[in-house]
């Protein structure tokens, strides 16, 4: 049997361990020194959990709950990460343990985003119109795909959909409650970001009922000298809205038909206010070509790009 093999970090930090069954607070503090992914970030997360926990480990059973975490998470090696979430699985607390794998998800995302927040545009034309990104958000029923789907096909632009991602990665049984958020915003992100550094224009359907989303993408818009157009769908008439949601059939490979009307409810009372300036679309009272026709026309009045050398440098053919 092949035995994933430990990662020197993690090698590191189990050889400062002086007890053979150590504590969760002694692990804690062998792993504090040692530069994981995001080890530190996550042992901020379980701080209070560190310090109430006397329990010993069986240093064996530990490295093999963390191998099973390393397996699960498709890595070659056991990680700091790893031998934390072990731990906590070892102890038996599947509160304590979920809420940390979540939390593990959220800052692995923030990691990778990070990097995409780092690319530079591709050179462009001279007078060239600054590519834009459209967020086509709301809650299920309230047209948005509707919407998205429509201006990518005037526009001539890719859409990408957060359930049809999704839906995408069932089969690969990848999809679990801890890390389907998180993993359903950083796709988003990579596919928006390529085609805005490319310079082209793209559409995002999802939710993006968070104020961090949001604002997510409209960093990396501003960081690749795009445009960012926000648009708010919303159906102001609930019998209307209950009846698209419960009577639709989106099609989508992998991914439910539809939701129910409990779920649009509770994700009703999780949407962050949008404070930002964009476009509120109530599609109980405007046609949708009505709607489209308003999207269009701040899309359409995108300014040239910037005057700077970076963007306007020769483009050559790379093999």
């Amino acid at each position: 049997m092949h035995l994933v093999p430990l990662h020197p970090t993690a090698e590191a930090a189990l050889s400062r361990l002086d007890d053979a069954d150590p504590t969760l607070r002694d692990l804690a503090r062998a792993l504090a020194d040692e530069p994981g992914w995001v080890v530190g970030d996550l042992l901020a997360t379980i701080e209070n959990d560190v310090s109430d926990s006397a329990a010993r480990l069986d240093r064996a059973v530990l490295l093999l709950a963390a191998r099973h975490e390393a397996e699960v998470f498709g890595d070659s090696y056991v990680r700091c990460e790893y031998l934390l979430l072990g731990a906590l699985d070892v102890l038996g607390d599947d509160d304590r343990s979920a809420r940390a794998r979540a939390d593990f998800h959220v800052l692995m995302r923030d990691r990778a985003v990070a990097e995409y927040l780092k690319l530079v545009p591709r050179p462009r034309p001279a007078g060239a119109a600054r590519p834009c990104l459209v967020l086509v958000a709301g809650m299920p029923g309230t047209g948005k795909s509707t919407l998205a789907e429509s201006l990518a096909s005037a526009l001539q632009a890719p859409v990408f959909s957060m359930d049809w991602q999704l839906g995408a990665l069932v089969p690969f049984g990848t999809l679990r409650p801890d890390n389907t958020g998180p993993l359903a915003d950083l796709m988003l992100v990579a596919a928006a970001a390529r085609q805005l550094q490319l310079g082209l224009g793209a559409v995002i359907d999802a939710t993006g009922h968070t104020h961090e989303f949001r604002e997510r993408l409209e960093s990396l818009a501003a960081t690749l000298d795009a445009r960012f157009i926000g648009v708010e769908c919303v159906c102001s008439d609930e019998a209307a809205h209950r009846g698209r949601v419960e009577g639709r059939d989106r099609g989508i490979p992998g991914w439910p038909a539809t939701v129910t009307w409990a779920h649009v409810q509770r994700m009703t009372e999780r949407w962050e206010a949008w404070h930002q300036p964009h476009l509120v679309l109530d599609t109980a009272q405007e046609l949708p070509e009505a709607s489209l026709r308003r999207v269009l026309g701040h899309v359409r009045h995108a300014p040239a790009v910037r005057n700077t050398s970076h963007l306007h440098a020769p483009i050559s053919v790379q093999q």
